[in-house]
């Protein structure tokens, strides 16, 4: 079998494996969808806004509407780094829509080992959220992403990323949920389309039950 035909196989277990993972009767579906827009200032400086809409209680009504402008500057071909915020009109716990904001800092680093892709993002945000307890939320993010980029337009991927929550101190910290996500990208000139499955599971609260989340982005670079 050769190289592209074992990777293609990877891929797709990967998306059957999470998909047929069983789940609580009240598990929720999700519709994740996001327009962007992006702008390279020079050859190390981008600019991108992101506008994401997202629908919950098994795709039934508005779950969050969040606009996202954000920064980043490549150091080398394998890192970038980069900022951001994000403006959240979310629903809370009592399902209320509440304005929240989130600050962010990133990095990434990047590995090509011929066809296939490795990507390391390192996040560190801060959430003011006025209408819960703690007001403040600290999230240290960490996604690993594999992908096959000889397909020409098309680019398969599958990623894993950890959220950990710090308490209110900033001295303990716990596994707070982990996304299981496959998905691919097809990409010609400045435009993308994007499109995959993600399995939200909640570590710290052993009854959260599991989110499936469909998720449909196109992008446009100007």
């Amino acid at each position: 079998m050769s190289s592209e035909r074992r990777l293609l196989v990877v891929f797709s277990t990967i998306a059957l494996a999470i998909a047929a993972r069983p789940a609580l009767a009240t598990a929720d579906t999700q519709l994740w969808t996001k327009l962007d827009v992006k702008h390279e200032l020079t050859r190390r400086w981008s600019l991108t806004f992101e506008q994401h809409l997202r629908f919950d209680a098994d795709i039934s009504r508005v779950g969050a509407i969040m606009p996202e402008p954000s920064a980043s500057y490549r150091v080398t071909k394998w890192l970038r780094f980069g900022a951001g915020y994000r403006y959240e009109y979310e629903r809370n716990n009592d399902d209320e829509l509440v304005s929240r904001h989130r600050a962010y800092v990133f990095s990434r680093l990047r590995k090509d080992l011929g066809d296939v892709r490795l990507d390391h993002r390192l996040q560190l945000q801060e959430q003011w959220r006025p209408d819960a307890n703690p007001v403040n939320r600290h999230t240290v993010r960490n996604r690993g992403e594999v992908s096959y980029t000889a397909l020409g337009d098309l680019t398969p991927g599958a990623s894993v990323e950890t959220h950990h929550i710090l308490n209110e101190e900033g001295n303990t910290i716990h596994l707070g949920k982990v996304w299981l996500t496959a998905g691919v990208e097809w990409e010609r000139d400045r435009f993308d389309v994007s499109a995959f499955y993600r399995l939200v599971t909640g570590q710290y609260d052993a009854s959260e039950p599991p989110g499936h989340v469909i998720g449909v982005g196109v992008g446009y670079e100007i």
